[in-house]
């Protein structure tokens, strides 16, 4: 059975796990390895998941009969907007509809509180996650080229869904 159970700051080393192994599979040809790195030990250090927790970043954790296979973590940037902050599934597990439950349940968050709109940033050459969200109804509204620190460049879709 596969359910959605709220994370909690006792999930950070199982969060950090999942994200390390994901990234290094799914990231391998998009970014150098160097960048994945940075990136995770930035946005999965443990500090920074329990300040999300705490400012209202809602995390989930996809699990089947127990077994961890993904998270998913959101949030209402304003009464009107959500955000898809991360999505992530094993690659074991693509191709499974699970990438289209985290979406399901992310956008369910968002009518409950009355969001219009949830938006993501997806990297333009990610192709695979690009075709994952148009067939969910995103569409992309603008490129974002942004420093993530001296040196690492983010080149990304800002894509955006109509509730």
């Amino acid at each position: 059975m596969i359910v959605f159970r709220h994370a909690t700051p006792d999930d950070i080393p199982l969060l950090q796990g999942l994200a390390g192994t994901i990234w290094h599979q799914v990231f391998a040809t998009l970014i150098t390895r160097e960048q994945i790195d940075l990136m995770l030990s930035r946005m999965y250090a443990p500090d920074t998941i329990r300040s999300e927790m705490a400012c209202g970043v809602v995390w989930q954790v996809l699990e089947e009969n127990g077994t961890p296979l993904g998270y998913v973590s959101y949030s209402m940037i304003d009464p009107a907007v959500c955000k898809l902050h991360k999505i992530y599934v094993l690659p074991a597990h693509h191709g499974r509809g699970l990438g289209k439950r985290c979406l399901a349940e992310a956008a369910g968050f968002a009518r409950t509180r009355g969001a219009v709109k949830m938006i993501l940033q997806v990297n333009r050459r990610n192709f695979k996650a690009q075709r994952a969200y148009r067939a969910f109804g995103f569409q992309v509204e603008e490129s974002v080229d942004w420093e993530f620190a001296p040196g690492f460049m983010l080149n990304d879709y800002r894509m955006s869904l109509t509730l």
